[in-house]
């Protein structure tokens, strides 16, 4: 697992958008897209709900947030 892709995933859970994660990471929304779906798949889980433009984690999500 890449620490960077955990790094990424913070910045979206904190930021409830993939956009302003990726504002600012300095990184594209597909990157940012493309990281946390390799992170998803990694570990065998969704780990967050896309409602229209707001992102919310789901319980899985939520503890590895919490770590």
């Amino acid at each position: 697992m890449e620490l960077r892709y955990l790094e990424i995933f913070v910045k979206v859970v904190e930021k409830k958008s993939f956009s302003l994660a990726a504002e600012d990471l300095s990184l594209t929304q597909p990157t940012i897209s493309i990281h946390i779906k390799s992170l998803e798949q990694e570990l065998g889980v969704k780990l967050l709900d896309r409602l229209g433009r707001s992102v919310v984690p789901t319980r899985a999500g939520e503890l590895l947030f919490g770590y």
